[in-house]
């Protein structure tokens, strides 16, 4: 067999064979002498290799013991690097969003100063390119003079002319560019600068200046404000606001005058009253802010909180009343009332703003207003009581206002207040509530002498009672901020309604209490004046409205009317040159047309009322209608010659009457020098109850009622009674008119 035919393989295999034969031989060669050394016992033989196994399986389940706790180690160990890794990235999150956030602010801050420089810039640019046609334009001009025909010299020069255009400076009329109005869009911006901006009427400080130095001694917590003690509450406010700066309008104003009134419930809670009447005033802020941004759920929810505040303080109304509120309130301080006083006057009129309000959305959500008691009866009979005796005692001006104007703001056609709902006070008790305005004399009371927030009238002299219990720098006790509010000064406390003493050796500061009573008295008066107009003026809404006069088809009623018509009169006749002439004037207008809606509808006001009233009507309807004589005329002769001959710039009859017929026809005594007789026409049209008596309509509604109620020989006997000063009268004459 030659080489080639050999197998390989099975060679290979037998050579393999008898290597592993001879490792074996080895191994056993190498063991057979540690087995013949080892001492062999019968009973042990047989247990070595299982106890071997058995101690390795224990050391084997000790290490993994061992590798499982430290793995479990590890693994907690990773979780908690992994928390803590998660933790400070959500904290780096937070706060590169807030400095993005700060960062986007300033940006736009920047973006708005930047358009506001670029408006000034163009504005001074356009300014300063206002100059005359230059060189160029007269070139124009001559080219358009040429000749038509010579086309090649205007050709020439038409390229000179636009070379030369392109070598001098651009000196051509441009228009003046308009100047654009920045407008922040953010409303939340505008709304905090509002807040930060808020004055209460009559205060020489901001609302947020004196919250500056007022903290309290606790860490409150309302919704997202948080305030710390110690802290100033205008610093958390304004952290609230920046912190509510993205949100939108209606929803950050509902968000922040609840959380400031959830605040004053806890302040009021934990006795801390000094900072209640800024926080409200506040609140009061917010709803003038934008009213399309107060909705209907803020309006409900905050008339139920003010409403709750509010009667908290309606115990300080009256005095002298024994009432539970009164047993323990003798050692409260006077700043402590003044600011609870104060406190009640801001409640009324963030519910009269509320109801107003209200009425932008319909007569049917002022129906559910009235009819849930979201307008707390009890409020309303404490502010505007019915028994006479109440009445005297516990109506105070401010307060009456506001129910007023909550009451004309309630009316339409299909309702009024309660509408007569059970269990409600009903609407004749309303309206004779409100006569009594008329008839019984509101007295100023002490330490209720404010403003308000809605309107400016009246006295407030008792706020600078408030503006001294905050301090502008440091009390005595080196204190910058307080949480108890300061006593009042002395001096405040003397400033008070006071009789006017009459003695003619009087010293400097009888003199001052004097002017001060004088003021305040007069003050007062045109607040009650308006007051009784306002409540008029209501009167007559309600008429008209209603469509009916049948709620005052009442002869208590009528006599009520009749008899404050005869009070007005009475009193211009006494003080013909009284600055308040014009609010009684126009008090007498409305109630005789209301007395000519009753008697329109009636036909006639015998049936209807005492046979003493119906003699005082003949009289007051009497002095209205034939009120007009020839002093009329006179008057008005020596007012022309006055004004358009002598050109003469003073009041002449009543000062206050004549300024007020200037002002409602947008003139003044600059047009003298152009038409004096127009002046003189204007100042007479207006009535000032002595040379012009009364205004021409209400004459002639008189006339009407009297023709209603008399016949015409009554009323002829009452025109010469009334006109008796001529004794040449002709009686034709009045045919002839």
């Amino acid at each position: 067999m030659s080489l080639s035919d050999d197998d390989f393989d099975d060679d290979d295999d037998e050579i393999l064979l008898a290597l592993t034969k001879s490792k074996s031989t080895q191994n056993r060669r190498v063991t057979t002498p540690n087995s013949i050394d080892k001492p062999t016992q019968n009973s042990n033989s047989t247990q070595l290799p299982n106890i071997d196994v058995q101690a390795r399986l224990n050391r084997s389940d000790g290490e993994i013991a061992i590798l499982r706790a430290q793995l479990q180690q590890l693994q907690n160990q990773k979780q908690e690097d992994l928390n803590k890794l998660k933790e400070s990235h959500n904290i780096s999150k937070v706060q590169n969003d807030e400095q993005l956030k700060a960062l986007k602010f300033t940006v736009q801050k920047l973006e708005d100063e930047r358009k506001f420089l670029n408006n000034e810039l163009r504005g001074a640019t356009a300014l300063k390119r206002r100059k005359l046609p230059s060189r160029a334009d007269d070139s124009m001009m001559d080219i358009d003079v040429m000749p038509i025909s010579d086309t090649q010299q205007a050709n020439g020069t038409r390229y000179q002319h636009e070379r030369a255009e392109s070598i001098e400076p651009e000196t051509e009329l441009r228009p003046i560019l308009p100047q654009k109005i920045i407008k922040i869009q953010n409303d939340a911006s505008l709304f905090t600068d509002h807040i930060w901006n808020h004055c209460i009427n009559g205060s020489k400080r901001s609302t947020l200046n004196y919250l500056s130095k007022i903290y309290v001694d606790i860490d409150i917590s309302v919704h997202d404000f948080k305030t710390h003690a110690k802290m100033p509450l205008s610093t958390a406010i304004t952290e609230y606001l920046m912190l509510k700066k993205n949100s939108r309008l209606d929803e950050l104003v509902a968000e922040f005058t609840q959380t400031l009134s959830d605040l004053v419930d806890i302040l009021l809670e934990k006795k801390l009253i000094l900072s209640i009447p800024f926080l409200l005033a506040l609140i009061h802020a917010s709803l003038n802010f934008r009213s399309s941004a107060v909705s209907q759920t803020s309006i409900k929810s905050l008339l139920e909180s003010i409403c709750k505040l509010a009667l908290n303080f309606t115990f300080l109304l009256d005095s002298s009343q024994d009432e539970e509120d009164f047993i323990n309130y003798h050692d409260v301080p006077n700043q402590v009332m003044v600011l609870e006083k104060f406190a009640l006057i801001c409640c009324l009129d963030i519910i009269e703003k509320l109801m107003s309000l209200s009425s932008l959305f319909g007569a049917k959500f002022i129906e559910t207003i009235w009819k849930e008691n979201y307008v707390r009866v009890e409020l309303f009979r404490k502010c505007l009581p019915e028994n006479t005796e109440r009445f005297k005692n516990l109506a105070q001006i401010n307060l009456i206002y506001n129910f007023v104007e909550i009451l004309m703001s309630s009316i339409s056609e299909t309702t009024f207040a309660y509408n007569d709902t059970p269990n409600k006070i009903s609407d004749e008790s309303i309206i004779n509530s409100l006569l009594k305005v008329f008839l019984i004399e509101l007295p100023v009371k002490d330490d209720f002498m404010f403003y308000g927030l809605n309107r400016i009238m009246g006295n407030n002299i008792d706020f600078n009672k408030i503006d001294s219990i905050i301090p502008t720098s440091e009390t005595l006790l080196n204190h910058s901020m307080i949480s108890r509010p300061c006593p009042i000064p002395y001096e405040y406390l003397q400033e008070r309604m006071v009789p006017i003493k009459k003695e003619s050796n009087l010293t400097s500061k009888d003199s001052q209490m004097n002017q001060l009573a004088f003021e305040v008295q007069s003050n007062h008066e045109y607040h009650v004046l308006d007051l009784r107009l306002k409540v008029a003026t209501l009167l007559e809404s309600f008429i008209v409205t209603k469509s009916s006069t049948q709620i005052f088809e009442s002869k208590e009623y009528i006599k009520s009317i009749v008899r404050t018509i005869g009070f007005e009169q009475v009193f211009i006749m006494r003080s013909p040159r009284s600055k308040t002439i014009y609010l009684r004037i126009q008090i007498i207008a409305v109630l005789v047309r209301i007395l000519n809606y009753i008697s329109s509808e009636v036909r006639g006001l015998n049936n209807l009322i005492y046979p003493e009233t119906l003699y005082e009507i003949f009289v007051i309807l009497s002095r209205i209608a034939f009120g007009s004589n020839s002093l009329s005329a006179e008057a008005h002769s020596l007012l022309l010659e006055i004004r358009s001959k002598h050109k003469y710039d003073k009041s002449v009859f009543n000062d206050d009457c004549e300024r007020k017929a200037r002002e409602i026809n947008h003139i003044t005594f600059s047009n003298l020098h152009t038409d004096g007789k127009l002046v003189a026409d204007i100042e007479s049209e207006l009535a000032n109850g002595l040379e012009f008596p009364y205004e021409t309509d209400t004459i002639e509604v008189a006339r009407e009622i009297l023709d209603l109620c008399v016949t015409h020989e009554e009323a002829d006997n009452l025109y010469f009674n009334m006109n008796n000063e001529d004794l040449n009268f002709d009686e034709m004459a009045l045919v002839d008119d």
